[in-house]
């Protein structure tokens, strides 16, 4: 297994987050906004795979890249979100526009457009600038890889961008794949995972990608609590950036790699009460963390 660790501090530090309640988050769970017009993201209820589910369809097809567009996106307790994945789209980005951060406490995934049990093998992106938390009841049910990221826009090349700030999708961006991040925050919002019990022993959230693929968590600070993350034999990412700026993106074969800027300074990370991340296999696997300070705390 393959562990880097770049510009960690030698110093102890104590990073202080602001867990977000579920009491926080507007009622609304899946509100799609009208700035696709026609090409607008729709919701209906379903069943999938088991669980009682929000089949996401429509959303604007750009060749091999689908784009959603939302005002609230969260997934409440016992229920799921899955995304149609429609023949030909490797990868599908999510955005959202309205002002609150994204509460996942239910299952989040891809799906085969009119299908009830396979699973997609698109690419996921959950874009949202406000935060994304994943509460105690959270999982991923993707067939590719999966970044949550509270960066403002991510670039496609010399195509375009596709932001948060309600614009239109360019025509361009047919079969380019994302190519960067960009923050333009001074302070990017957090990504987070929540307890329900303060000091629990097992870790009650677990987050996981099929095998070889990557999972990308990308804020702001990230605060890892009592979760298990899983990518057998692909990689995960975390990290953040305190400044604006630009995160490159490269994709290699079916894993997703990051480049920091080195004039930005980087957020921080901490894993806490037994958190794990694993991605064991017999292919190897990667784990990169880009911070200013890294801590991993409490059995994790």
């Amino acid at each position: 297994m393959l562990f880097k660790l770049w510009k960690i501090s030698k110093l102890a530090f104590v990073l202080v987050v602001g867990i977000l309640s579920l009491n926080d988050v507007a009622s609304a769970q899946l509100v799609p906004d009208g700035t696709l017009g026609s090409e607008r993201s729709t919701v209906t209820e379903d069943t999938i795979r088991g669980t009682p589910s929000d089949r996401i369809s429509g959303g604007a097809a750009r060749g091999r890249n689908l784009f959603h567009s939302f005002g609230e996106f969260n997934v409440e307790t016992g229920r799921g979100a899955y995304f149609n994945n429609p023949a030909g789209v490797e990868n599908i980005f999510s955005r959202v526009t309205g002002g609150n951060p994204s509460q996942i406490d239910g299952r989040l995934g891809v799906i085969q457009a009119g299908s009830i049990d396979v699973l997609g093998n698109a690419n996921l992106f959950l874009i949202n600038p406000n935060g994304i938390v994943f509460g105690q009841n959270s999982s991923l049910d993707v067939g590719g890889s999966f970044v949550g990221t509270t960066a403002n826009a991510i670039e496609f090349g010399e195509e375009g961008f596709f932001s948060t700030s309600g614009a239109e999708v360019p025509q361009g961006l047919l079969i380019v794949n994302p190519s960067a991040f960009l923050f333009s925050q001074v302070n990017a919002a957090p990504i987070q995972s929540t307890s329900a019990t303060p000091g629990i022993e097992v870790p009650t959230t677990t987050l996981q990608v099929p095998i070889g693929r990557s999972l990308v968590l990308l804020g702001g600070d990230v605060f890892l609590n009592a979760i298990n993350i899983f990518a057998p034999g692909g990689r995960v990412e975390l990290g953040g950036l305190r400044g604006a700026g630009a995160i490159a993106l490269t994709q290699v074969d079916n894993a997703l790699q990051l480049e920091f800027p080195n004039q930005v300074a980087r957020a921080d990370v901490l894993i806490t009460n037994r958190a794990r991340i694993n991605v064991v296999s017999s292919g190897g696997g990667g784990i990169a963390i880009n911070a200013r300070n890294v801590e991993i705390s409490r059995n994790s």
